[in-house]
């Protein structure tokens, strides 16, 4: 394979790696705005797809491959190494940012002031109106003996109104100071 053939793949190739080194000049030029691990991270991409380029243009100008592997090469253990570095600094950022965090902390956040009893008395006044609106309907739909059907909205209320007293009873007990 010819070294024009390589150089117009290399340029292709480092082209399309425009998503990865446009943001990462991007954080570069911002300076301090962003973190130190950032732009590190962003300096070892940079050092990357530059080799690489830098490689490509080498493919063209020198006529042995060798260089251009040199550069590609040194560029990627520098990228390496860059990174390997951002990580580090990272590890760091994150245990300061814990650090100061855990000083702001100020322990649970206390409950409000509404009482467990009135918790549980919503709970249960919302189950009384479902059931005794499920049971008006059950007597209401008709459609048989009356003895039936108050049977089934008798057991239907009892079921809704103990569902809802016993969520009613779990949500007072975390409530409960």
């Amino acid at each position: 394979m010819s070294h024009t053939v390589l150089a117009i793949g290399t340029a292709a190739i480092t082209a399309s790696g425009c998503v990865w080194y446009l943001p990462a000049i991007a954080d570069l030029q911002a300076g301090d705005d962003r973190p130190r691990s950032v732009r590190t991270a962003a300096a070892a991409c940079v050092v990357w797809w530059a080799a690489l380029a830098l490689a490509g243009g080498l493919l063209l100008a020198v006529p042995a491959w060798q260089p251009a592997a040199q550069v590609a090469l040194a560029g990627l253990v520098a990228g390496v190494l860059l990174r390997i570095r951002a990580l580090a600094q990272s590890r760091a950022e994150r245990r300061e940012d814990r650090l100061r965090w855990a000083m702001l902390e100020a322990g649970p956040v206390p409950r409000g002031p509404r009482p467990a009893a009135v918790a549980l008395v919503g709970w249960l006044l919302v189950g009384l109106a479902v059931a005794s609106l499920g049971a008006l309907s059950i007597l209401l739909a008709g459609g048989g003996a009356l003895a039936p059907r108050l049977a089934a909205a008798a057991g239907s209320a009892v079921a809704v109104s103990g569902a809802f007293l016993l969520v009613g009873l779990g949500n007072a007990r975390r409530h409960r100071p």
